[in-house]
């Protein structure tokens, strides 16, 4: 079904969640729906709109304002380009290179890990960039936010696939 956009309680986006975690954390009282989808839920007593924007609830002990890891925010984090190269790589394409190899002690974090094309990944191996003259195009570092709606709809196309209540909240 439908994605939902996610707010802290600063009014800043944080993300997206499931239409059903959204639910849960209405009915749990830790967000509130800002817009709905035209689409309804229903149960045995109850029936509502299917929440398009939600907004967390102040909570003193959880603070969301930074981006979960993962290949696809790495990925919109280094703008769709390899670190080394700066040939544009697409989505499906892509590979993660740990600029301090795994294999001598490199984790995957944020701080230690790039967009790379398959080339240069192959080329680098399990060696440092001093050790293959390697330079990275930016620094490395964990993003504290979302990138701007703009940057992210060249990557995703997104005006056809969002709600437009959306559009407000990511600044277009």
């Amino acid at each position: 079904m439908r994605r939902v956009l996610a707010l802290g309680s600063n009014y800043e986006p944080v993300g997206t969640i499931s239409w059903k975690k959204a639910v849960n954390l209405i009915f749990s009282n830790k967000a509130t729906s800002l817009a709905e989808y035209e689409e309804e839920i229903h149960s045995p007593s109850y029936s509502m709109k299917v929440p398009a924007v939600v907004v967390y609830k102040a909570n003193k002990w959880r603070t969301v304002n930074s981006v979960r890891f993962s290949r696809k925010n790495v990925w919109v984090r280094d703008e769709g380009k390899c670190q080394y190269c700066l040939e544009d790589v697409r989505l499906d394409q892509f590979t993660i290179d740990h600029v301090n190899p795994k294999s001598r002690g490199g984790k995957t974090a944020w701080d230690n890990v790039v967009t790379c094309c398959y080339s240069c990944n192959q080329k680098k191996g399990e060696k440092t960039l001093k050790e293959v003259g390697y330079k990275l195009a930016k620094p490395v570092k964990k993003p504290m936010n979302l990138p701007f709606f703009t940057e992210l709809n060249s990557f995703y196309n997104f005006d056809s696939q969002i709600h437009p209540t959306w559009k407000y909240w990511l600044g277009k």
